[in-house]
C-alpha cells in the first residue's frame, strides 16, 4: 500500500450519523471508506460532520460559517429528507402544496451553492463529491413517493458538475423497506447503511 492518504469527509443529517443502527455498528461512511481503500489501494482517513435533523440549509450554513469541517478529496452529502419532512408537516396542517414546492426550490438553490463552494475551494485537485438521493420510508403513501421522486430528479439537475455524482439509493430500497429500515421505520438499519455505501461505490472511484 502506498503511504499517500486520501481524506473522506462525510457531511449531513441522521443518515451520515447512523441514527437507527445499533451503537458502534458501522455506518455507510465506514463501509464506503473500506470500499474506496480496496479500490485504490491507499488508506482513507474518514471524518464525519453530521447532525440529526440537518437540512440542506444547515449544510450550507456550516460551510458558509467555515465550521471545523475538514474538507477532503472525497465528500459525501446526505441532506434533503428533513427539508421535505418539515414541509410535509406544514402540508398536513394546511393541505397546501406550496410548502413542498418551496422546499424543492430552496433545497435546489442550497445544493447548487454547496457544489459551487466545494468545487471552488478544491483548488484544481481532483475531488469526488457524492450526494445520496432519498429513499421513501413511507412506500404506502402515494404523496410521499411523488415528492421524493421530484426531489431526486431535482437533485440530479441542481448538482450537475463533472466532480459530482448522485448515488441512487431510492431504487435500491424500493420494495425492500421492511428489511432495510430500522425499528423506527424511518432510518436505515445496518443492511440499509451497507446498501447506501454500495450505491456510492457504483458511482465510480476517480482518485
Amino acid at each position: 500500500m502506498s503511504h499517500t492518504m486520501h481524506t473522506y469527509s462525510a457531511i449531513g443529517d441522521s443518515l451520515t450519523l447512523g441514527t437507527g443502527t445499533i451503537l458502534f455498528s458501522p455506518t455507510f461512511p465506514d463501509y464506503y471508506r473500506t470500499g474506496i481503500e480496496q479500490t485504490v489501494g491507499k488508506r482513507v482517513n474518514l471524518q464525519k460532520y453530521a447532525r440529526n435533523g440537518a437540512t440542506t440549509g444547515d449544510v450550507r450554513s456550516w460551510l458558509e460559517q467555515s465550521l471545523p469541517i475538514a474538507l477532503g478529496d472525497i465528500i459525501t452529502i446526505t441532506a434533503g429528507g428533513n427539508d421535505l419532512i418539515d414541509a410535509a408537516e406544514e402540508f398536513a396542517l394546511t393541505n397546501n402544496e406550496a410548502a413542498l414546492q418551496e422546499a424543492l426550490m430552496s433545497s435546489c438553490s442550497n445544493m447548487k451553492w454547496i457544489v459551487e463552494y466545494l468545487v471552488k475551494i478544491a483548488n484544481e485537485k481532483p475531488q469526488m463529491i457524492r450526494f445520496v438521493n432519498l429513499y421513501n420510508p413511507y412506500p404506502d403513501l402515494h404523496f410521499a413517493e411523488e415528492w421524493i421522486k421530484k426531489f431526486n430528479k431535482n437533485l440530479i439537475s441542481c448538482t450537475k458538475n463533472e466532480d459530482v455524482e448522485v448515488a441512487d439509493v431510492f431504487n435500491l430500497f424500493k420494495g425492500r423497506e421492511g428489511c432495510l429500515l430500522s425499528f423506527d421505520g424511518i432510518h436505515p438499519n445496518e443492511c440499509g447503511q451497507f446498501l447506501i455505501a454500495e450505491a456510492l461505490i457504483k458511482t465510480g472511484v476517480c482518485l
